[in-house]
C-alpha cells in the first residue's frame, strides 16, 4: 500500500511538472507574440503624452533669406584739410584713409500673410546718420539703437494692404543708404538732408497695377528716440504711366522741437520723376522744397523799456512765418558696354536761412554740385567703382588745407562693395 502511494506520488509529481513545464513555454510563446506589440504601443502612447505637453516647435520659413553687404572706400580730398572728416555729409566721410561706408548683415521673410527685416549695421556712415540720436537717455538712446539698420515687421491685412511696423529705411528721395541700389557713389545733398531711415508704423496698399500708396506715423525726422511728444506724419504716393515712367510722390509733416520750445513744424515734399529711356540709358529728375516754423520772432515795442528796463525794446513772441529751402538734382546714367557704366550728376542745394545747414555765413548754405562716377560692373554681385566730385559754395564754407575755409570742394573716391 505504501509502495502504491509512493508511485502515484511520484506519478502525480511529475504530471505537475511537465504542466508546470508546458505552462511556462505557453506563456513564453504567446509572450513573444504578443507582448512586442504591446511593448511598440506603450512608448507611442507615453510619447504622444509627452508631446501634448511639450511646448511646439516652429520651423523656419521657407522664404527666409540670410545675407549681409560690405562697401569700403579710399577718399582723397583735394582740398587737403587737416580736418580727418568731411562736412555736410554722411557717405564718405573720412579723408586719406582706406575705410567701411556701410557694413550689414539681415535676415528677412516674405510669405503670404506676413514679412519682415532684421539688419545689423556699423561704419562711418552709419555713425554720422545716428550722430544726432538722443545720448542721455537711459533705455534708448545712440548707443543702443545706432547698429540698427532695420527692424520690422508686417502683416498683410488686405488683398493689397500691408501694416509694417519697427525701424525701417526713410522713403524720401532717389538715392538709397546702399551706395551699389545707386548710380553714383556718394550722396546728393537732398539725399543727406532727408532721413535715412525712420521708426513707426506704415501702411501701403496697391490700388491698381498703376497706383500704390503710403501712410506712416513716425517719431520723427530721422529719429528712433523721439525728443518731443508729438508724432509725425509721412506719405507717398507711386504712379507708373509706363514700366519705364515713374512719379513718385513722398511728404513729411511733424514737430521738430524739443519739449522745452515753441513747435516747429517742418513741411516737406519730394517730387521725383524716373525715366528708363532704354535698358542702357536713364533719367532721373527730383525736386524738393521744405517748410519749417520760425522758432520765435521780436517785435519792437519801446515802451516795455519804460516799466521794466530789464526788458529792451523788444519783445519775444511766437513766429507764424515758415522758413524755406529747396534741392533739385538730375542723374544720367548710360552703360557702355554690360560690363561698365557712367553716370552724372547734377544737384543745387538752396538754404540762405539754414533751415538745415547751419554755416554762420551770410548767405547760408548755397551749393551746386557736379559728380561722375565710372563703374565696373562685370564683378557682380562685386562693384568696383572710381568718381569725382566737385561742389561749390556761395560762401566759403569748405574745409581747405591749414585750418583755412573755401568756397570750393572736390575730391576722388574709389569704392568696392559686395552683396553676400
Amino acid at each position: 500500500m505504501l509502495y502504491q502511494i509512493n508511485v502515484f506520488c511520484f506519478f502525480n509529481k511529475c504530471q505537475i511538472r511537465f504542466v508546470g513545464i508546458v505552462f511556462c513555454i505557453t506563456l513564453s510563446v504567446l509572450g513573444g507574440v504578443f507582448f512586442p506589440l504591446s511593448a511598440e504601443e506603450k512608448p507611442a502612447d507615453e510619447n504622444a503624452k509627452k508631446n501634448d505637453s511639450d511646448p511646439k516647435s516652429v520651423g523656419l520659413p521657407s522664404s527666409i533669406r540670410f545675407g549681409g553687404f560690405i562697401d569700403s572706400y579710399y577718399l582723397y580730398n583735394r582740398n587737403l584739410p587737416k580736418d580727418t572728416e568731411r562736412n555736410f555729409t554722411t557717405q564718405g566721410v573720412r579723408n586719406g584713409e582706406f575705410n567701411i561706408n556701410l557694413a550689414y548683415i539681415d535676415a528677412k521673410v516674405e510669405e503670404k500673410n506676413y514679412r519682415g527685416r532684421i539688419a545689423f549695421q556699423w561704419g562711418t556712415s552709419v555713425n554720422a546718420n545716428y550722430a544726432a540720436e538722443s545720448t542721455t537717455e537711459k533705455y534708448s538712446n545712440q548707443n543702443s539703437v545706432k547698429n540698427i539698420q532695420e527692424a520690422f515687421t508686417g502683416f498683410k491685412i488686405g488683398n493689397d494692404t500691408w501694416l509694417d511696423a519697427g525701424i525701417f529705411f526713410g522713403n524720401i528721395g532717389h538715392e538709397s543708404w546702399v551706395s551699389q541700389n545707386n548710380v553714383n557713389y556718394t550722396r546728393a545733398f537732398a539725399l543727406d538732408y532727408v532721413p535715412y531711415y525712420s521708426s513707426g508704423i506704415r501702411l501701403s496698399h496697391k490700388f491698381t497695377e498703376k497706383l500704390s500708396g503710403q501712410l506712416q506715423i513716425l517719431n520723427g525726422w530721422q529719429n528712433i528716440t523721439d525728443n518731443n511728444k508729438d508724432k509725425a506724419f509721412g506719405s507717398q504716393i507711386k504712379y507708373k504711366f509706363s514700366p519705364s515712367f515713374i512719379l513718385t510722390l513722398n511728404q513729411f509733416a511733424g514737430n521738430e522741437a524739443p519739449n522745452n520750445e515753441r513747435k516747429q513744424i517742418r513741411l516737406y515734399q519730394n517730387t521725383i520723376l524716373e525715366w528708363i529711356v532704354s535698358e542702357r540709358l536713364s533719367l532721373v529728375g527730383q525736386f524738393d522744397i521744405g517748410a519749417q516754423k520760425a522758432k520765435q520772432r521780436f517785435v519792437y515795442e519801446p515802451w516795455l523799456a519804460v516799466y521794466d528796463p530789464s526788458l529792451g525794446e523788444y519783445k519775444e513772441t511766437s513766429s507764424n512765418a515758415f522758413r524755406q529751402w529747396y534741392h533739385g538734382t538730375v542723374w544720367l546714367s548710360y552703360k557702355l558696354t554690360p560690363g561698365y557704366r557712367l553716370s552724372f550728376r547734377i544737384e543745387r542745394f538752396y538754404d540762405p536761412l539754414q533751415v538745415m545747414v547751419n554755416t554762420g555765413t551770410q548767405n547760408g548754405f548755397m551749393s551746386n554740385g557736379y559728380t561722375t562716377t565710372f563703374d565696373i560692373l562685370k564683378f557682380d554681385p562685386g562693384l568696383l567703382r572710381f568718381e569725382y566730385v566737385y561742389r561749390r559754395s556761395a560762401d566759403s564754407v569748405f574745409a581747405y588745407r591749414d585750418k583755412q575755409t573755401s568756397k570750393k570742394e572736390d575730391f576722388f573716391v574709389v569704392a568696392f562693395s559686395m552683396y553676400f
